[in-house]
């Protein structure tokens, strides 16, 4: 008999305490109830890791494992820990200030079941520090025209994402995306994870979608939280621009110049796991990309 597949939530956390133990809940709450949470805390230097004992010592039902790094390490290297220990055909990297609505899990396997990419990333909607929302057409998401119709259809609206530029951003952030585990399996042989210990899902998304494509789906399924600590360091939306501090330009510009070096690196090391023939084809659509 054919079994529905597990879902594996990995959880980055690093010193967001107060937010913490709502995202747990949030996943908690899911309508799809085949999951299993993997929490890494990133040396924390306040009360995240007593959240999560607290959270896991409320839910026995659940499977919750805690993994605490010993040193600050960085996102990337905290998702790739969990990715190690995680034992889903799909996962998703869940940061510890979001909140997931509860149909997330079941929205994302309906797509990819329905679809063969790599990963799925949804609409986001955004909440301030009290759970306030701020808008459910975030600037962040790619733009849907027929908002109003989504929240009335049982079939997710969605779109497999073709032949886009490598190194683009085409997605919501970190929390929205749902992976098959099989795509990112390469990525826990990547030796340069302090190159990202902030906004890795610029990395491992435009990673992922060269290995295997992508698809948008057109709901909005995380409360993405605007605060002061946040890569986005904006505590409101103030209107239809985006307007970064200059942190965040800053961390864009970075991002931008290391991804396509970095990228083309990692894929001539672990060659003999894709393929020389495969490896070249990939390295050049990365190389493509600088000049079209």
């Amino acid at each position: 008999m054919l079994k529905l597949p597990l879902v594996s939530f990995v959880v980055t956390s690093y010193n967001y305490d107060k937010f913490l133990y709502k995202t747990l809940e949030s996943i908690k709450a899911q309508s799809y109830k085949n999951f299993e949470i993997i929490i890494v805390d990133d040396a924390s230097s306040d009360n995240s890791v007593q959240t999560a004992e607290s959270f896991i010592a409320d839910n026995q039902d659940l499977r919750v494992t805690l993994i605490v790094n010993k040193e600050n390490q960085g996102q990337l290297a905290s998702m790739l820990r969990g990715l190690k220990r995680a034992q889903g055909q799909f996962v998703s990297f869940v940061d510890s200030d979001d909140v997931l609505f509860e149909d997330y899990a079941k929205i994302h396997i309906q797509t990819h079941l329905m679809t063969s990419v790599a990963f799925t990333s949804c609409r986001i909607a955004e909440i301030g520090e009290d759970d306030e929302v701020h808008t459910f057409n975030s600037i962040s998401s790619p733009k849907c025209d027929n908002l109003d119709e989504l929240f009335n259809n049982e079939r997710p609206e969605f779109k497999v994402l073709k032949r886009k530029r490598f190194g683009g951003w085409y997605w919501s952030p970190n929390s929205s995306a749902m992976y098959r585990k099989a795509a990112l399996e390469c990525l826990l042989d990547y030796q340069n994870a302090d190159k990202w210990k902030i906004c890795p899902d610029k990395f491992i998304m435009n990673y992922a979608n060269l290995i295997g494509g992508s698809a948008v789906i057109y709901t909005p399924l995380v409360g993405y939280r605007r605060h002061k600590n946040n890569a986005g360091s904006c505590s409101m939306v103030k209107g239809n621009k985006k307007l970064p501090s200059d942190r965040t330009t800053y961390i864009n510009i970075k991002n931008n110049i290391k991804i396509r070096p970095e990228t083309i690196k990692f894929l001539w090391q672990t060659r003999h796991k894709t393929g020389k023939r495969n490896t070249v084809r990939l390295i050049a659509a990365v190389l493509l990309s600088y000049i079209c």
